[in-house]
């Protein structure tokens, strides 16, 4: 029988193959809906014609209101959708239909990285526009200043509808990431931030630990209602851009964004209580490991079970506050350039935060400068930039990760 719902539940729905049919992912978005009560959430927020968050939503007359619903979905870069980069359009359009039959108006939009990045060119490229289905929506269209109690940095600028928004459904995918490990919950919500702003936040919480804080501070400026991460594929290695993609076929998703990352977490193979973000977060408060519960789709209790042979990135370990010393014996952690990938397009000197890199005639990374963000590995869509790269990979492997040379 199942158990009653809680806060710390997390739902692993398996759709049998990476590649499901459109009324699969259907179905198993529209259980998720059910399973969470967000259906229930949308409709009434619609009836009652009060937001949960922000100002009240214009009708015309005769109309009755309606929930007002972000879709946030990761939409990083402008590749295509077959690379699982980005979510999966069949996920991004059974949200958006799950919106729409729960009496809710969807929105799909997101702060793709980079100076240079038009939303609306990557989400085409990605696949994610035609999956809105007319939704799309261009959030750095209209922003706004928000003050934070942060160490490193103590203001933000946001998309002002993330505010306003009467419910937020964050969308990511689940990957690595040489910075943070995982990419999942907590991380898409980086995307909040618009613009260039995201390279002076980089630059300001420049180690694991304050990036940490960020992104816990980020997320707490609008939890968002429903995390529904894609691992339909999911990336390993040096993500969240050109790691190894593999299959896996399945939807993780929960109320909390911690305890949905907490699972991920797990999936890999790592215990969160070694990673920066849950580190942060259960030093504040934010969040207690015991209260998390992982369900099935029928919601019944599930074991987890590690990703077989799932590649960590190569960085996993390094804190540049934690382990300085080991890193001047080691020489600088920097992106390697892989000339015969680059076209010297330059968008790697343009998004890189402390303005480390120049192209003469390939990009020249100033180690000076270096804060080891990896925005240039993140953001390249060629794969160009690579870190790290021969003896350094071995002794990074001997030093934090206990394997061979």
């Amino acid at each position: 029988m199942p158990t009653p719902q809680l806060p710390g539940d997390v739902y692993i729905l398996d759709l049998g193959r990476p590649d499901p049919s459109p009324e699969a992912v259907q179905q198993a978005v529209d259980r998720l809906f059910a399973l969470t009560g967000l259906d229930k959430v949308i409709g009434a927020v619609g009836r009652a014609a009060t937001p949960a968050a922000g100002p009240a939503v214009a009708t015309s007359p005769g109309t009755a209101p309606r929930c007002q619903v972000l879709i946030k979905p990761n939409i990083l870069a402008p590749v295509p959708a077959e690379m699982h980069v980005t979510t999966s359009p069949s996920v991004v359009r059974a949200v958006v239909g799950a919106v729409r039959a729960a009496g809710g108006t969807p929105s799909v939009g997101d702060n793709p990285g980079g100076v240079d990045r038009n939303s609306l060119h990557t989400a085409e490229v990605c696949g994610i526009l035609a999956a809105s289905d007319g939704c799309f929506r261009n959030l750095s269209d209209e922003v706004v200043e928000m003050r934070l109690d942060n160490p490193s940095v103590d203001k933000v600028v946001i998309s002002k509808f993330i505010l306003e928004a009467d419910v937020v459904i964050n969308v990511p995918v689940f990957k690595t990431h040489m910075l943070t490990t995982l990419t999942g919950a907590v991380k898409n919500c980086y995307g909040y931030v618009a613009g260039t702003n995201k390279a002076r936040l980089h630059l300001a919480a420049f180690s694991r630990g304050r990036f940490a804080q960020l992104l816990l501070d980020l997320y707490a400026l609008r939890v968002p209602d429903l995390h529904i991460v894609d691992a339909l594929y999911v990336m390993e290695g040096n993500g969240p851009t050109h790691g190894r993609v593999r299959p896996y076929g399945k939807l993780v998703a929960g109320r909390d964004g911690l305890a949905v990352d907490h699972v991920l977490t797990r999936l890999m193979g790592v215990d969160p209580a070694e990673t920066r973000l849950f580190q942060r977060a259960v030093e504040r408060g934010l969040f207690r490991p015991e209260t998390v519960r992982v369900l099935d789709g029928d919601g019944n209790p599930v074991q987890v079970e590690a990703i077989p042979n799932f590649a960590l990135p190569n960085t996993i370990g390094v804190s540049i506050e934690e382990q300085a010393q080991l890193l001047v014996a080691l020489g600088a952690i920097r992106p390697v350039v892989k000339e015969d990938l680059c076209t010297m397009c330059g968008d790697c000197a343009k998004n890189c935060p402390p303005q480390a890199i120049t192209l003469d005639p390939f990009p020249v990374i100033d180690a000076g400068k270096c804060i080891s963000c990896f925005c240039c590995a993140e953001l390249c869509t060629e794969g160009a930039m690579e870190v790290p790269s021969g003896e350094a990979t071995g002794l990074f492997n001997r030093m934090f990760r206990g394997g061979s040379a």
